[in-house]
């Protein structure tokens, strides 16, 4: 028994078709596997459990069907197949909205002047406090089916909007919830350490994350809560928390078995990139003022570079040397539209 046959393609873009290639990076990046065929007789067959039993040529993929019956077909008739995109740095659990600050970076307002106004993760995590469980999940369930009708089928979302531990247990528990009622993969990412609080300072916060968010998660996982909880995210920023502090929540959540997956090098250079390749990180977000050598050890340490272009076009930020992580070898995640 097979779970689904798609026919009548004309493109299947299967990106590889080495089982030992999990990714593409550097130049491989332009060298993706398209499968074409004018006379639309292109096939995909999935098993029951979801993998893919076959792609090819439709007599090809018959022959592995062998007449075995198939749950559900879909006849193209001349469509493209492509993997679901994979979205990463997503905030998707919020209250409120930040329309208003708008105004204020088309004037030319930096990023942390919005936030000394009162704005930016502040004013989010005010909003978000305040909600109820209930109606953050089901405005997430709203963004999810979108996600899902425009193509994305798995996404990494942080909390960070809660910044005490009563609010980040509650937005991770939303973001376990949504994975486990619609059909979008969601890999969790703890982001209390998105920023200090109003009246608290770094160290404090840190100090708060450490001796008391974390314990809270692990009791959580524990009790088998927070299944799909996989990561860690710290804003390792200037003035909002400096390198080592960073260094040290990583390792704190590295002890739960959570996996570095950070915003590094945004708005100044403070050798975020370099310790997170050395850390191991999984991943690094933004990286607009990067060094060389912070690329170098990127591409080095197989640490994926999550690019955020629109983040940088309405802050008016540099630009991140994409191109020239790309020639480094460096593996790119490319969210255009954060």
């Amino acid at each position: 028994m097979y779970r689904l046959i798609i026919t009548g393609l004309k493109e299947i873009v299967q990106i590889t078709d080495r089982s030992d290639v999990g990714f593409l990076n550097g130049a491989d990046m332009s060298r993706m596997k398209v499968l074409s065929d004018s006379e639309n007789q292109l096939a995909v067959l999935v098993a029951k459990d979801g993998t893919i039993a076959a792609v090819g040529k439709i007599e090809e993929v018959l022959k592995v069907q062998k007449g075995q019956p198939v749950e559900n077909s879909l006849n193209t008739c001349g469509g493209i197949l492509l993997p679901g995109f994979v979205d990463g740095h997503s905030h998707p659990v919020f209250a409120g909205d930040r329309v208003h600050e708008f105004a204020m970076k088309l004037a030319g307002a930096t990023y942390m002047e919005v936030q000394a106004a009162g704005g930016g993760i502040h004013f989010t995590t005010e909003k978000t406090r305040e909600a109820n469980e209930g109606s953050l999940t089901n405005d997430f369930k709203e963004i999810a089916h979108v996600m899902l009708r425009n193509g994305t089928t798995t996404l990494e979302a942080k909390s960070g909007y809660g910044l005490n531990t009563e609010s980040e247990l509650k937005m991770l528990r939303v973001l376990d919830r949504v994975n486990d009622e619609t059909p979008l993969e969601i890999s969790a990412t703890f982001c209390g350490g998105h920023a200090a609080p109003k009246g608290s300072t770094e160290e404090s916060h840190v100090k708060l994350i450490c001796d008391e968010m974390l314990p809270a998660i692990e009791t959580a996982k524990n009790e088998g809560g927070l299944k799909n909880l996989e990561n860690i995210d710290v804003f390792c920023e200037k003035n909002v928390i400096e390198v080592a502090n960073t260094q040290k929540i990583l390792e704190a959540g590295k002890k739960l078995g959570l996996a570095a997956n950070f915003h590094a090098e945004e708005l100044s250079h403070i050798g975020g990139a370099e310790m997170g390749a050395e850390f191991g990180a999984r991943a690094m977000s933004h990286l607009e003022e990067i060094s060389d050598d912070g690329i170098q050890a990127m591409a080095r340490s197989g640490t994926v570079a999550v690019v955020l272009p629109s983040t940088a076009f309405i802050l008016r930020l540099t630009p991140p040397p994409v191109r020239k992580m790309i020639e480094n070898g460096s593996m790119i995640s490319y969210l255009p539209l954060k």
